[in-house]
């Protein structure tokens, strides 16, 4: 009769039972209290019914927007593509007030979405120090991570990354719509189909969106302004957080003549002017794509050689996505979460090359706020230690993209252990990735 009843229970108990290993339950308590801090954090300016940061201009577009005026990125150029507005526009549903209490809940979420994937399915403590240095990334960023809409591409990239042996179709559907959002994703969809990881239904998936994107913008007028983040990112000038201004930057601060910053008032960003650093800024374009597309073309080469593929296109994607970062003219504070998804994604691998980037990556986060926003104004200013830091942060990612360039060059042919081949970039067999097939079962 016990046995009976036993099998009489239903999947639901063991499908879920990988929530209750201990390790999982230490990385779900870290994302509470991660999020209960940053909570905190926000409170007073959620209680205000105030919005922070550069939440601020998103909602003054939102407000604009539902008030009947020209909305940007259909009726106006605009800076960001047009899926931004998912994000912009949820967050003003209930009202400008709620706007950054909205915004908290949307980021929240999917970062538990991210969280749980990576938690999925756990075999050893591999998985904890991966949602470990995910969370920690996110709270030592928590001025972009949790403020700026790379807060909501950064975890569709995580999960796309973990699904994309499993579930390649809406991998590619989620690395699309990321792309949509802010455009540093391609670089990962341009790795996976390089390193041929599932490109064959990842390509087929962003055709799709961006199918439904081109419609949306020609039925409501927009189909001029569809393409224009791209144009507005290629008169932009050079701008002092980027690893590319650091040389200028000091030889403003030692009074160099032919250097200056001042203040772009139309994207609230401070930028570098002069002869050289305008050179810069039209020079670092074409090296960019130069890099990029060399990279793109190591990936397939060394795809033909009996190779790990996961290795290959998680080292191509953090290559392609550090040079995105390292040789942009435009450098933000939030750039360093670009890096964040593919270095997670390679912790939970079998590969320990990864615990070093990590820790770089860690570091970078830390420098990065340590210069925005806690010293952005003396940097401004060029004052010696801003200065300093802000070096050394740009120095780590120059090494970060040094690393994978020279991994992506040496791969050595040495085929993956056997029993690697179902934890590589497939996060859950037994937990939520079964939990998915049940709802899509459903």
């Amino acid at each position: 009769m016990a046995s009976s009843d036993a099998s009489s229970q239903p999947p639901a108990a063991s499908q879920w039972s990988w929530l209750r290993q201990p390790a999982v339950r230490q990385g779900l308590t870290a994302f509470a209290v991660v999020h209960l801090l940053c909570l905190i954090w926000l409170w007073p300016t959620i209680a205000r019914g105030d919005a922070l940061g550069d939440l601020e201009i998103y909602r003054s577009w939102a407000v604009n927007a539902f008030s009947g005026d020209a909305v940007p990125g259909l009726r106006q150029d605009w800076v960001y593509p047009l899926l931004a507005w998912l994000p912009i526009g949820i967050a003003n549903l209930f009202g400008p007030d709620a706007y950054q209490a909205v915004w908290f809940g949307l980021v929240t979420v999917l970062n538990l979405l991210a969280t749980l994937v990576v938690l999925g399915s756990l075999r050893d403590e591999r998985r904890p120090y991966a949602a470990f240095v995910w969370l920690g990334s996110i709270l030592l960023l928590a001025p972009v991570s949790m403020l700026r809409i790379e807060g909501f591409a950064a975890p569709l990239v995580v999960v796309a990354l973990m699904w994309i042996s499993r579930f390649p179709f809406v991998a590619g559907i989620m690395l699309a719509v990321a792309t949509w959002i802010k455009v540093w994703p391609a670089a990962v969809i341009a790795a996976v189909i390089a390193a041929r990881q599932g490109g064959g239904r990842i390509l087929p998936a962003g055709i799709l969106v961006t199918a439904a994107v081109t419609v949306v913008a020609s039925l409501t007028g927009g189909l001029n302004h569809l393409m224009s983040f791209l144009t507005i990112q290629v008169g932009r000038a050079l701008q002092i957080e980027s690893p590319l201004a650091t040389l200028p930057m000091w030889l403003d601060r030692l009074n160099e003549s032919g250097y200056y910053t001042y203040y772009n008032r139309v994207l609230h960003t401070p930028e570098m002017g002069g002869a050289v650093p305008s050179y810069i800024a039209t020079v670092s374009t074409y090296v960019l794509v130069a890099i990029v597309l060399a990279i793109a073309v190591l990936i397939v080469v060394q795809g033909q050689r009996d190779i790990d593929g996961t290795q290959l296109m998680l080292t191509g994607a953090l290559s392609l996505v550090s040079t995105l970062v390292v040789f942009n003219k435009v450098g933000e504070p939030q750039f360093v979460l670009w890096l964040l998804p593919v270095v997670v994604v390679g912790l939970v691998s079998r590969d320990a090359w990864w615990h070093r980037v990590a820790w770089l990556l860690l570091a970078a986060c830390a420098l990065t706020t340590a210069v925005f926003p806690l010293m952005h104004g003396e940097l401004e200013q060029h004052h010696i230690f801003p200065l300093l830091v802000l070096t050394l942060r740009n120095a780590l990612l120059a090494v970060i993209f040094v690393l994978a360039i020279a991994r992506l060059v040496r791969f050595r042919t040495v085929s993956p252990p056997a029993d690697a081949a179902e934890t590589e970039v497939e996060p859950a067999t037994n937990g939520a990735a079964s939990a998915t097939e049940t709802a899509q079962s459903a």
